[in-house]
């Protein structure tokens, strides 16, 4: 089984489709291309919203310390090295590097490429310098021959409760899934300045896998074993999570919340989705566009998805029969390169047959090209996207005006909702540069998710204890940001079909009138 996951995480599982590819030639990105990035990065449009790409550090292993209450914890691994009095020892031949900033507001240096450990501890919790809890098994998991110690068993008053991330911070794939991780790290930095969770701190330790499904599965055991982690808390990692399913429900390690594109969310009991994602968010675009454009008279439906990812993949599959059943008429399917430079064939293709609406199961700069060249084309159609390629100046684009996406969380600009009120606000305070978006959310929406299961939990210092935690949730929506989140003892994560709906036009996103409010059809 371990085998199979780590094949299919290797082929760049379910995440091409949120990179931020750049115009190039048009042939097909190999795995190191979509990794690392390549020549031809287009540029925003002035006043659009770049996204931040990491900056990789030397050493492959990096620990931080930020031991001031309400530290700057903000953009992490996009963060250079030593920058906001950060300090860097020891980053010569050892595996391990520390840095401490003891400053109020300092920034942690530069953690890509390894892991990087943040506390910010809150005057009534435990001290930063604290080795955590103390090792042991975590109830019920099994024995590994030769494996080190699972997280502990027994809770030490006010002990800092571990959690981790790993994912995929530098390159192009960190441009396009790392903006939740300063979202989380944000909430970090708020909670412990005011106090922690039940007069516990947390401790934050992050790891850049590089997108390389090898390196994720060493940095989640290291994690575990090393640095006693309990839970995972937003694994930003589509081309390499997969690789680490198998250790992480034999440890029984909880996962808690992913960045829309990881059908093993589906596929484990340690995994839990703050959201709808992968596959099932496929068939649930359909139906949140049917409702838009339909009752307009518009049912022509055109699709253009890429050849990458699984996730154009399973577009490809299942939008063509999904389509009748909701009402609308294919006219027009092909997929294509995310790497392509023109899309005017495409475009063509469509206007003649007649297309109304057209789904996109592409990345977000390709979505631009793609617009550019039907506006060229004379050929202006409702353009249906994935929330994961998302770009906030898509809305600014006037040959992509009107586009529909349909979100998995409450929308992020949605103020009126406290949780994301709270969200701009602690991004603002410990992450300034750091645009709010719908990437960034959903790394906010997993570290609510944590909490909600530690409010519950009758031991938050364990993965026992947080498992307890999640396992006891009932109808729990985050305050409004997601679908009623229930999870059954040791069964897979239930696959639930929910969505918010937000257009946008004249450089503004925001709610349709029949999708302000949460939809779910199963």
């Amino acid at each position: 089984m371990m085998q199979g996951r780590t094949a299919r995480a290797g082929v760049g599982l379910a995440a091409a489709w949120i990179l931020a590819v750049t115009s190039a030639c048009g042939t097909r990105l190999d795995h190191r291309a979509i990794v690392t990035g390549y020549a031809g990065n287009s540029v925003p449009a002035p006043g659009s919203e770049a996204a931040a790409v990491p900056t990789a550090a030397a050493g492959p292993v990096a620990a931080t310390t930020n031991s001031a209450a309400g530290g700057n914890l903000g953009a992490g691994a996009a963060s250079p090295a030593g920058a906001g009095g950060s300090a860097v020892a020891g980053a010569g031949a050892s595996p391990l590097r520390a840095a401490t900033g003891s400053a109020a507001g300092a920034r942690p240096g530069s953690g890509a490429g390894g892991v990087t450990a943040n506390t910010a501890a809150a005057s009534s919790a435990a001290p930063a310098s604290s080795a955590g809890p103390k090792p042991g098994r975590a109830s019920g998991a099994p024995a590994g021959a030769g494996a080190a110690p699972a997280p502990n068993t027994g809770a030490v008053p006010g002990a800092p409760i571990v959690i981790g991330s790993v994912g995929t911070s530098s390159g192009i794939v960190g441009a396009a899934v790392g903006p939740g991780l300063p979202a989380v790290r944000a909430w970090v930095a708020s909670v412990n300045a005011t106090g922690g969770l039940n007069g516990h701190s947390i401790k934050h330790v992050v790891g850049d896998d590089g997108g390389d499904p090898a390196r994720h599965q060493q940095l989640v055991r290291q994690m575990v074993e090393r640095d006693h982690v309990v839970a995972f808390v937003f694994n930003f990692a589509p081309l390499s999570g997969q690789s680490s399913v198998d250790y992480l429900t034999q440890k029984r390690v909880p996962v808690i919340g992913e960045q829309g594109s990881s059908p093993w969310f589906y596929e484990s009991p340690m995994f839990f989705p703050q959201q709808s994602a992968g596959a099932v968010f496929v068939t649930a675009m359909l139906k949140a566009a049917a409702a838009e454009t339909l009752p307009e008279g518009k049912k022509k439906l055109a699709m253009l998805n890429c050849q990458e990812a699984q996730f154009c993949v399973d577009a490809d599959r299942i939008w063509p029969g999904e389509a009748p059943t909701v009402g609308y008429e294919v006219v027009f399917r092909r997929q294509a390169s995310l790497a392509q430079p023109d899309f005017t064939a495409e475009c063509l293709a469509a206007r003649n047959a007649g297309a109304q609406v057209f789904a996109l199961a592409m990345d977000g700069n390709a979505i631009g090209r793609i617009g550019s060249a039907c506006a060229r084309a004379g050929f202006h159609p409702i353009f249906l996207t994935f929330h994961g390629a998302l770009l906030v100046e898509h809305a600014a684009d006037p040959n992509l005006d009107g586009v529909l996406t349909p979100l998995a969380l409450r929308a992020w600009f949605d103020t009126s909702n406290p949780v994301v009120a709270r969200y701009q606000k602690a991004l603002a305070t410990y992450a300034p540069g750091e645009g709010v978006k719908d990437s960034s959310f959903m790394g906010w929406a997993a570290a609510e998710l944590f909490q909600a299961a530690v409010n519950r939990s009758p031991d938050p210092t364990t993965s026992a204890g947080i498992l307890e935690g999640l396992w006891s949730l009932k109808q729990e929506t985050l305050g409004g940001i997601t679908y009623p989140l229930e999870y059954v003892r040791d069964q897979n994560s239930p696959k639930v079909e929910c969505w918010f709906t937000v257009r946008g036009s004249q450089g503004k996103w925001a709610y349709t009138d029949k999708g302000k409010n949460l939809t779910c059809t199963k």
